[in-house]
């Protein structure tokens, strides 16, 4: 592939996003982008990002399922985030098929299963119901057709969002859930 369809992550890699290899995909390079990728599009009251969104997912799933809640977003590091009810619109049927197979690459590298855990797609619709209680978006929670989770959200800024995830992430390789 022509190196203009690359892109250039926080290790200095070269990933190609539309044809990902497995030796591109560095959990460092995704901590690093995920906390700098704010929730919601940036319109919440404060920053949000998706690397402590992925830390809350994976926190709440069964041990089973904890390392695909952390990596659930993953694929947002090289193709970045799109709001929900744009990507699921029909003209962005190529992104869609951009992050499935990203995200099926992510997968192989973390040698997880390829199809996200029903659970782990619970917890995240929970989760948006929280995030939008904590997050300015409170009169909008009865819409989402989920209950919030009972704890606050304390939002962290990138530096330590980024180190959460990091430490996360450690805390299930010694428990040998990674």
């Amino acid at each position: 592939m022509s190196d203009q369809h690359y892109i250039l992550t926080h290790s200095s890699c070269k990933v190609y996003p539309l044809a990902p290899k497995k030796s591109e995909i560095c959990f460092e390079d995704i901590a690093h982008a995920l906390s700098h990728i704010c929730r919601w599009t940036g319109h919440c009251n404060e920053f949000f990002s998706v690397a402590q969104h992925s830390v809350y997912v994976s926190s709440l799933a069964s041990p089973e399922n904890a390392l695909w809640g952390l990596l659930h977003d993953a694929s947002e590091a090289y193709l970045c985030d799109i709001s929900r009810p744009v990507k699921r619109h029909p003209w962005l049927a190529n992104y869609r098929l951009a992050e499935e197979n990203m995200m099926r690459v992510i997968c192989e590298q973390f040698d997880l299963p390829t199809e996200m855990p029903e659970e782990i797609k619970e917890i995240d619709s929970r989760m948006i119901a929280t995030e939008a209680r904590d997050l300015g978006f409170y009169s909008f929670v009865d819409e989402m057709g989920f209950v919030p989770y009972g704890f606050k959200i304390h939002p962290q800024d990138p530096v330590a969002a980024k180190q959460s995830f990091i430490e996360w992430y450690s805390v299930l390789s010694y428990r040998g859930l990674k």
